[in-house]
């Protein structure tokens, strides 16, 4: 009886999601007028800005012309008469040429490339998505038109697209609950993958619509079926879109909290691996419970993210190289994010997951390109770290991000003294 209502409830939730990916297209295509309409109207306010600005300046150079043709003549500047410069001692030049060096030091380090990789980064000139967070950044050029559609959305996304958000995020974390506690039933027997797989991706894809979330899938002929997949890392939600399509068995961090509940309800239909950072013990037997894992053959594929950390998806930061060391195979897999409609990474060091959920479903969107890249296979006499940083640039071509060589615990930890 119950596997009728659980096939069912599959079967509900697949045409759900196949009519609700049709309204999401169309909802982003909306938004991308009325941020193309935005756009104008920043560009029109600041044009009226410097024309304000500038013309105060042009009065001001025609009372000086006026001034200086009221002065006698002997108080004008003679023609070709050099202006008598002070003279600097050695003492001045040396001040000088210290203030310059400590500038440059200063501007190295306020502007280095590690820092800014792990903050939201800023939207580009031009844009705004009439997001509450971002409205700092344009009150010096918004307009009263920008004001009304920003009070408009304002209303709209938490007042409605908020609560019916929240609404169905929870209604699709009690059936992952449901489902995975019914799963964690059965047997361990052959078709156990094959029926876990078919019951939990329609889930996870009804759960990025009511976030939602708007995936575009390049080369889904390498999605991987077995062994090491490796991908960049920006938030929780980069399980949640590759989950869509594949089964994976997830490593990573253990958390408390709701992260927790997911990670212990996920845990009693398939085999994943949480553990303690800080721990050192289980970090070393980790890796030889991956290296059992990746060789069985019905067994789902591993999801690993050897940055070990949240990056805001425009760099990719060093991989740890204990990850290509247990195997010679690895699947590549790059995610990045159109930051237009919504900011997807989560800055774990100053935002809790409530306040980051709260963030992710009071924004338009998040819209995101995941590519499937063939696998990669380890090179004769390549040593692990070779290994790893021929990935990681390949990954950070194909999303075209930055190729960064940093590890991405500086998040963390302070830098070790040998570097």
């Amino acid at each position: 009886m119950w596997l009728e209502v659980l096939a069912l409830s599959v079967l509900s939730v697949v045409l759900l999601c196949t009519c609700f990916d049709s309204l999401n297209h169309c909802y982003l295509r909306l938004l991308e007028q009325l941020f193309e309409y935005t756009s104008q109207q920043l560009e029109r306010a600041r044009c009226q800005k410097l024309k304000l600005k500038s013309k105060p300046r042009q009065e001001l150079q025609l009372q000086r012309g006026v001034k200086e043709l009221n002065q006698p003549a002997e108080m004008l500047p003679v023609v070709g008469q050099k202006l008598r410069m002070p003279h600097k001692d050695a003492l001045n030049a040396r001040i000088e040429q210290c203030c310059d060096v400590l500038a440059d030091g200063l501007r190295l380090v306020l502007e280095d490339e590690v820092t800014p990789r792990f903050a939201a980064a800023a939207p580009a000139p031009g844009e705004w998505n009439l997001l509450t967070r971002n409205l700092r950044h344009r009150k010096r050029h918004l307009n009263w038109r920008l004001y009304m559609l920003w009070l408009l959305g304002l209303i709209l996304r938490y007042t409605l697209l908020v609560p019916l958000r929240t609404l169905g995020c929870s209604s699709c974390l009690l059936l992952v609950t449901l489902v995975t506690g019914l799963l964690g039933q059965l047997p361990e027997w052959s078709f156990k993958r094959r029926l876990v797989h078919m019951a939990l991706r329609p889930c996870f894809r009804l759960t990025t619509w009511c976030i939602p979330v708007v995936r575009r899938i390049h080369n889904l002929q390498h999605l991987p079926r077995s062994g090491i997949c490796v991908c960049n890392h920006t938030s929780p939600l980069d399980v949640l879109v590759l989950m869509c399509d594949c089964h994976y068995s997830l490593t990573g961090q253990r958390h408390d909290g709701i992260l927790g509940l997911i990670q212990r309800a996920l845990a009693r239909a398939s085999p994943h691996l949480w553990f303690e950072r800080r721990a050192l013990g289980e970090r070393e037997s980790l890796g030889l419970v991956l290296r059992l894992h990746a060789t069985g053959r019905t067994r789902p594929p591993i999801l690993l993210f050897p940055e070990g950390t949240c990056i805001n998806n425009t760099a990719v930061m060093q991989f740890k190289k204990g990850s290509f060391a247990i195997c010679n195979v690895v699947y590549p897999v790059a995610v990045r994010y159109d930051r237009r409609f919504g900011d997807a990474f989560w800055d774990s060091t100053r935002c809790s997951m409530m306040r980051y959920i709260l963030m992710v479903i009071s924004s338009w969107s998040i819209k995101c390109d995941v590519w499937y890249m063939p696998a990669l296979r380890r090179r004769p006499n390549e040593t692990a770290i070779d290994f790893s940083n021929r990935v990681k640039a390949a990954i950070a071509a194909q999303a075209g991000i930055e190729d960064l060589p940093w590890d991405g615990n500086l998040k963390r930890w302070n830098p070790v003294r040998d570097w």
